[in-house]
């Protein structure tokens, strides 16, 4: 199962909408085949170990295993650098819940990993979507264009905003292709870029030169 980051200020929240999830996977907060670290839990290395051990054992009673981390923002670098290849494949039926108040609480390693939940509002992931299909047929055509004519097509580019919720929208569509555009391990770093560069966009960057940037990063399909 895909991993899934649940986004809200409030732990209280989080904790909520993830015992949601569990009964729909018939576990509760007591079930043996649950491991629950609260917003008190200290998250370093041998946290990240204690969960990679968790989902190495057959479940008790359940299809499944489940890992339930509340402020996943608490995990150190190394202990979320840890954790990379359990979240990217998880073992069959596990499910791996992380919550933190903001994405970027997060090394962009992981954020590409999982799938999504802003809590707190939908809007911008509603946004995105809106984006992506409003300018899919640019973005194809933009991505099979050498770096000369996509720094063209972004001098003339007024809707740059969009255009970059709209990339990272794409590379996270891709992660679920079958057949994707590009190797999946290409993918991941593209994605991983993307996230970074709505970072540096909401600490008022330069939005030409952060797509410029990510042009230069994107190979050309089709070649």
């Amino acid at each position: 199962m895909t991993s899934l980051l649940l986004i809200h200020p409030d732990p209280i929240k989080r904790a909520e909408e993830a015992e949601k999830i569990l009964i729909e996977q018939g576990l509760s907060r007591s079930h043996p085949d649950l491991l629950w670290l609260g917003e008190e839990e200290k998250l370093g290395i041998e946290q990240a170990r204690r969960i990679e051990q968790f989902l190495s054992l057959k479940p008790y009673q359940a299809v499944g295993q489940a890992v339930v981390v509340i402020a996943a923002e608490n995990f150190t670098d190394d202990a979320q650098n840890a954790l990379l290849k359990t979240l990217e494949e998880p073992p069959a039926q596990a499910r791996i819940i992380l919550g933190v108040c903001s994405d970027d609480q997060l090394l962009p390693t992981v954020v590409s990993r999982c799938q999504l939940v802003n809590l707190h509002s939908t809007e911008l992931a509603s946004q995105s979507a809106e984006f992506l299909e409003k300018h899919q047929k640019n973005i194809d055509k933009l991505l099979s264009s050498n770096v000369e004519k996509r720094f063209v097509y972004l001098e003339k580019l007024e809707q740059k905003e969009e255009l970059l919720y709209s990339l990272t929208a794409f590379f996270r569509q891709q992660m679920t292709e079958e057949i994707p555009v590009l190797p999946i391990s290409q993918i991941h770093q593209l994605l991983e870029d993307c996230i970074e560069a709505e970072r540096w966009q909401r600490q008022n960057v330069n939005l030409r030169a952060i797509l410029e940037y990510l042009m230069l990063k994107t190979p050309v399909l089709g070649k």
